[in-house]
């Protein structure tokens, strides 16, 4: 069920506010090739001094939401993920998030604004989220991606925050989460400047490091784990098993 409007207010003013982009030009999934684009919203997660990461959610603008256009991935059933792992909100949203794949890319999302230095490229994790609950659910993004320290590149290393939970060789580099592919499913729909994924609707997001990581970075160098509070109570890193 969908929040009162009193705690959806209190809960607007606790998130990053993400603004709308263009998630195409995705490539390496599976193998299948470019992701088709979409009109989706980034989430933006930053400054990691702060104690603890805040609720972050998709919001919306006047640019319509729209399905894949061609080629790629269509449905969930192309796609070969990893285990589950099903997580939920005080709110009374339930999601499931699995992992698709680990690689990297000189642009790794279409909101990509800076090339990585020389000798240095950017991590990715595509992964799975479905609204498991019989409503609409916030369109919200609970993963963040891994990498192993020695990995971050140059002065990013000293950006690269460890967490509880986690592998002590790997940290959690600031980051950006797009909507890549609706997978078949209705887009998502719209209420006070919110995003909201149909109830049983699964989609593809692609979360994506702001700042480089070596270029011998291999998939077995990242991971993808839940610690935001919201998710992870007890805010250790729970890890979404990439396949």
């Amino acid at each position: 069920m969908a929040p009162s409007h009193h705690s959806h207010r209190r809960q607007k003013q606790t998130r990053h506010a993400a603004r709308l982009g263009i998630a195409g030009g995705v490539t390496g999934v599976l193998g299948v090739g470019a992701v088709a684009g979409l009109f989706v919203v980034v989430r933006a997660h930053g400054d990691r001094t702060e104690p603890t990461p805040r609720t972050v959610a998709a919001r919306t603008s006047a640019t319509s939401v729209k399905g894949p256009r061609s080629g790629g991935v269509r449905s969930l059933a192309q796609l070969k993920t990893g285990a589950k792992l099903d997580v939920s909100t005080p709110d009374g949203f339930s999601y499931s998030l699995a992992a698709v794949k680990a690689g990297t890319s000189d642009r790794p999302l279409a909101s990509t604004r800076t090339a990585p230095p020389n000798g240095a490229t950017l991590g990715y994790v595509d992964y799975v989220i479905t609204n498991t609950g019989t409503a609409p659910a916030l369109l919200d993004f609970p993963a963040d991606l891994f990498v192993k320290r020695s990995f971050a590149a140059g002065t990013a290393r000293n950006r690269c925050m460890p967490q509880p939970g986690a592998p002590a060789d790997m940290c959690t580099l600031p980051d950006h989460t797009d909507v890549v592919n609706t997978l078949g499913f209705a887009a998502p729909r719209t209420k006070d400047e919110d995003q909201y994924i149909p109830a049983g609707a699964s989609y593809l997001v692609r979360v994506a490091t702001d700042l480089p990581v070596s270029t011998s970075t291999g998939g077995r160098d990242l991971g993808l784990y839940v610690w935001n509070p919201r998710f992870a109570p007890d805010r250790r890193a729970i890890e979404v098993p990439i396949p």
